[in-house]
């Protein structure tokens, strides 16, 4: 029998040879201003004692650290070597405080900031979305795991991360790490409130763990069409969600154009694999919330490479201030 031939989508080999050459040099060239506009002049310091850094400069740093993927004592040369190379005005602190700011839980709605500044330059070409779930290796073991099953096996922990993402060129809109696990259905509706903010949104993706009338009634509130994995068990009954009913029944009526709108899922699983294989599958922190920052900086590198790829291909300079 003939082995099956793997599906090949096209794509323009020069446009992609020139986004991964000249990646590191967006990254570079657009960290600063992306960082300047969420931090300002701002710092976290609230109290007495010696002034901290400023913010914008921990931004940039440690953005920069995760994006070569060098330890904290190593990072602070090629950081020094990078901004002096492409001329970036920052202020370079001590590796220790890099990783005390890492472990900083304040430091996270700003990660957040970024990837949402980001994204706005593909607001006019972007309406299709998807959501997925995937869990990221850590270098901690949970105790309780012997403790309940009385046997002496390290098991690792990991992180839960929940990402939202566009079709054409998977730009992450909308991230959540949590190092417990649980809320999936109440992520998803912070990242459709989240995304509706720039994107006009047509359609939704998502596999059967985010399928709840809940979440069709918050589609429903931004004119999106939900598109969520139908289980058997699943009736057409609204219970106040008629946007439920209607996905359901088009999905047992006429199943293959339902499954076409579905399928696009599969890019949130391309962009969690781009992710992985560029800035690894695993965490290096050892606290939850500096595990939940680490693993939201790789996603705020990973965006600015999406943002290169997008730019190149449709030939445009990025305006974060739109």
């Amino acid at each position: 029998m003939a082995k099956k031939k793997k599906k090949r989508y096209p794509r323009d080999e020069a446009l992609y040879n020139l986004a991964q050459e000249y990646e590191v040099f967006f990254f570079l060239d657009y960290l600063p201003e992306a960082a300047h506009i969420v931090a300002g002049n701002k710092d976290l310091w609230t109290g007495s004692g010696r002034p901290p850094e400023k913010l914008y400069d921990i931004l940039v740093c440690l953005a920069i650290q995760h994006y070569i993927g060098f330890s904290d004592r190593r990072s602070i040369g090629m950081i020094k070597l990078l901004t002096q190379a492409r001329k970036i005005q920052v202020k370079i602190p001590s590796f220790k405080t890099l990783n005390n700011y890492r472990n900083n839980d304040q430091i996270k709605p700003y990660l957040d900031k970024i990837l949402e500044v980001l994204s706005k330059p593909l607001s006019e070409v972007e309406t299709e979305f998807s959501t997925d779930a995937s869990g990221e290796r850590t270098s901690s073991s949970s105790s309780w795991y012997n403790i309940r099953t009385r046997k002496k096996i390290r098991k690792k922990d990991h992180v839960t991360t929940h990402v939202s993402s566009t079709r054409k060129f998977n730009m992450p809109v909308a991230v959540e790490v949590s190092a417990s696990r649980g809320k999936d259905n109440v992520h998803f509706r912070q990242h459709v409130r989240k995304v509706c903010k720039n994107f006009t949104i047509d359609e939704w993706s998502g596999d059967g763990m985010y399928a709840s009338r809940d979440n069709c009634n918050a589609l429903e509130d931004v004119n999106a069409v939900p598109y969520f994995k139908i289980k058997k068990s699943f009736t057409p009954k609204p219970k106040g969600s008629p946007l439920w009913k209607q996905m359901v029944l088009k999905a047992r009526n006429n199943p293959d154009d339902y499954d076409r709108h579905y399928h696009k899922r599969s890019n949130s699983e391309s962009t969690f694999s781009a992710k992985k294989r560029k800035f690894g599958d695993s965490l290096r922190c050892k606290h939850d919330t500096a595990k939940e920052n680490e693993s939201m900086l790789k996603w705020v590198c990973y965006g600015f490479t999406a943002l290169a790829r997008a730019a190149t291909t449709l030939d445009i300079e990025p305006n974060f201030y739109t």
